[in-house]
């Protein structure tokens, strides 16, 4: 007999219940990176802040190695998976109570340092419902890119490991010219459009590794990882050109808009993300100056410029 606690699905043709597979996972619900999700597999996981952890939470409150879920699947359902903290600085806690071991159940609070977790064991229709709201939270639904929250929540982790393994890494700011024409002889839906055309074109440049957020109305932000200024100008100078090419005369609509874009590489323009980014966004007014569209890498000289 099935356990009443069990998930289960009911074929339509026979009407017999079977149970569905439940997935377990650990979902940060306060600290940096809210709503993320890490995945528990059979065996050891650890949990730590340092990179090759199963679980890494990048928060200096958490140890480099501070605790760890071993998951057997074989074991009762109360001792499936267990929690033991591995002498962590700051202490494990489940449920608020202080551990050293612990098995774990549905909905358990893990507290490491300043971060709380949560413990869930869930199937795969509310994942697939928790997957869709996060997108819907994290991504702006005209362009399919990036908010600018979690935008710069993920550029300050690949920063980290920018730093820990002396990679470059590359931010554009880029920003629309001509769209207000646009927008004031044929409409904001038209203009909408056009920003829908070049999100996607940012995108496909910035694909697989690099990622893309929408910074205002007709601004937008990207990084690169691992790839210095002078191979992101490359790319910019293609996206600058595809940008130039859209085209809506199918609809008896003339004129074109183009792109402006600014650039700045990690560490050598600036060691700290907001420095970085600003950097990028004084290259950006540059390039606006001189006449738009253009791409400009940054350089130390651009301060009085920006003013």
């Amino acid at each position: 007999m099935m356990d009443d606690s069990d998930t289960v699905s009911i074929d339509p043709e026979t009407g017999k219940h079977s149970p569905i597979k439940k997935i377990a996972l650990l979902q940060i619900i306060r600290g940096e990176d809210i709503g993320r999700e890490f995945d528990i597999g059979p065996g050891i996981n650890i949990i730590g802040r340092q990179e090759g952890c199963q679980i890494q939470i990048a928060n200096k409150s958490v140890s480099r190695r501070h605790a760890q879920i071993v998951c057997n699947p074989s074991d009762p359902e109360d001792r499936r998976y267990v929690l033991y903290d591995l002498e962590s600085t700051n202490g494990t806690r489940v449920n608020n109570e202080p551990t050293k071991r612990c098995p774990l159940r549905h909905g358990d609070r893990i507290h490491l340092g300043r971060i709380v977790c949560k413990f869930m064991e869930v199937d795969s229709l509310e994942r697939a419902f928790m997957n869709d709201l996060k997108k819907l939270i994290e991504y702006d639904k005209q362009t399919d890119l990036l908010q600018l929250k979690p935008f710069y929540s993920r550029l300050e982790k690949e920063l980290a490991v920018a730093e820990n393994h002396r990679l470059p890494l590359s931010v554009l700011m880029m920003d629309l010219d001509g769209l207000k024409q646009i927008n004031d002889a044929h409409g904001h839906l038209t203009g909408t459009e056009f920003i829908q055309k070049v999100a996607a074109l940012i995108r496909e440049q910035v694909s697989p590794s690099g990622a893309a957020a929408l910074y205002g109305g007709d601004e937008f932000a990207a990084y690169l990882p691992e790839v210095p200024k002078d191979t992101a100008q490359v790319k910019a100078e293609q996206l600058r050109k595809l940008v130039g090419e859209i085209s809506f005369a199918d609809k008896g609509i003339s004129e074109r808009i183009t792109i402006s874009i600014g650039i700045a590489e990690f560490p050598s323009d600036a060691p700290e993300m907001m420095a970085l980014v600003g950097n990028a966004d004084k290259a950006l007014y540059v390039a606006k100056s001189e006449g738009k569209n253009r791409v400009v890498v940054y350089d130390s000289s651009m301060g009085e410029k920006a003013k």
